[in-house]
């Protein structure tokens, strides 16, 4: 440039004119500010990558930096435009001025994607990764940020995993939280009708200890929760359950699990969520229009038997009623029956050499206990108390006799279940050694149940 026109400057000497070819000197002219721009968007992006190391949060977005790259460039092409071709500013901007209003007419849905786009990023409103959770038609809808490119948001629903795009814009005008972002915990809420005829004292007895029950069993949930009272109309009570929970952990996972939870307890206790206005008089419900027994069966060793049999035990089955803090196993006591928690939590007990009580174990409605003595006749291994009022069912070994003797399959089943439910508590277990102990234990039960009920 210095050596063609004198001067390290071309637009100096050079003014490009449309009616004549351009020369050399015009070329390296135009050339330099390319240059220009080149080292200038350069600069920009070194700058932004070394910022974005130093600094592991709050990093300046991709879309950010492309934005400024096309800011870069524009200006010192415009600012060549009037350098070489010798235009006044007022007039440049005069007709950029009519035509940003077509393109940006023409364009204004890229437009105000990429705006929201940036914004989005620019202000650190979501990243790839976070969870966010939305209303949509009236259902809060859970969803992770999958991939965020100048027009679309990609989402992944916790449920079904569906992945969808909304467009940024669109995106933006939601009424969203960033759960990720949250510094402290989530509050959730889910809501229970139930007939007005309960008791609402024992029904709250009921949820929270099925809260408790989850809090317990998932490290998510914090252990913070309350039960109230919200609403009473004619012929039902309305029940709010508030619970906290990690700020990341999905809302419908947690209301699953919490939902899941009550309506065990609740069939546990023989609480109808039926209406008795709509559906049945009270007195049948009074009556306990489903035996405790065909309520809580599934989720212990019984669940082996068929609804026929169990219908058959629970003719025999003894409802047990015990207050809170009163002892319902002796360790070391010889007996031949189980019971099966249907209201309540018991708790598993030892002590110390300085008579210290230690709890053991808790065990929730559903739960059985004492099944080692009812099958195999060895002594109660433990002490047991009842740490709320509690409902058992009792069942004996003289009701369970006549029905492994007619299925000794039975036997093999329930020893499986036995077997397995002991591997699982040997954390040190490796999987294969867990299977090698589950075969091994099922044999031995087996042969040790066979030979108690052959006694009788």
């Amino acid at each position: 440039m210095s050596n063609t026109l004198g001067t390290p400057w071309g637009w100096q000497e050079t003014h490009l004119n449309l009616d004549k070819l351009p020369v050399l000197s015009d070329i390296l002219s135009a050339l330099q500010f390319a240059l220009f721009a080149f080292t200038l968007d350069c600069v920009f992006r070194i700058s932004v990558l070394r910022m974005n190391a130093r600094k592991r949060h709050r990093q300046i977005p991709a879309v950010l930096v492309q934005a400024g790259t096309i800011l870069i460039y524009t200006l010192i092409g415009l600012l060549g435009f009037i350098l070489l071709y010798d235009q006044s500013i007022s007039t440049l901007l005069a007709a950029s001025g009519a035509l940003g209003l077509a393109v940006g007419y023409a364009f204004r849905d890229l437009i105000a994607d990429v705006a929201a786009s940036i914004t989005l990023q620019a202000d650190h409103l979501i990243a790839i990764g976070d969870w966010v959770e939305y209303s949509e038609n009236g259902n809060l809808v859970s969803a992770q940020i999958k991939e965020m490119d100048r027009r679309y948001v990609s989402l992944e629903t916790n449920g079904d995993l569906r992945v969808f795009r909304i467009p940024n814009n669109r995106f933006l005008a939601l009424q969203f939280t960033n759960i990720s972002q949250q510094t402290q915990q989530s509050i959730r809420e889910a809501v229970l009708q139930l007939d007005i005829q309960y008791n609402e004292d024992r029904i709250l007895e009921i949820l929270n200890a099925a809260l408790e029950y989850v809090c317990r069993n998932n490290p998510e949930f914090t252990g913070w929760f309350r039960n109230y009272v919200t609403l009473v109309q004619t012929g039902s009570v309305t029940y709010k359950i508030r619970y906290e929970c990690a700020s990341d952990y999905s809302a419908n996972q947690s209301k699953h699990l919490v939902l899941k939870s009550i309506l065990r307890f609740l069939k546990s206790s023989g609480i109808s969520l039926e209406s008795s206005i709509l559906v049945q008089s009270v007195s049948s419900l009074h009556s306990s229009h489903f035996p405790p027994l065909q309520n809580v069966y599934p989720f212990g060793i019984l669940k082996v038997l068929s609804e026929e049999e169990v219908v058959k035990l629970s003719d025999n089955a003894i409802s047990l009623h015990y207050n809170a803090g009163q002892q319902i196993i002796s360790r070391g006591e010889m007996a031949d029956s189980m019971y099966i928690i249907a209201e309540g939590i018991l708790e598993v007990v030892a002590y110390k050499d300085n008579g210290e009580k230690v709890i053991l174990a808790s065990l929730w409605p559903g739960d059985c206990v004492g099944e080692m003595s009812l099958l195999t006749g060895e002594p109660r291994s433990a002490d047991v108390f009842a740490r709320d009022n509690a409902h058992l069912i009792e069942i004996r070994k003289q009701d369970l006799a006549p029905i492994l003797q007619a299925k000794p399959i039975l036997v093999e089943r329930i020893s499986s279940l036995l077997a397995m439910r002991m591997a699982q508590n040997e954390k040190t277990l490796s999987l294969a050694n867990q299977q090698e102990a589950v075969n091994e234990r099922r044999q031995t039960l087996t042969k040790k149940i066979m030979s108690f009920f052959s006694k009788l």
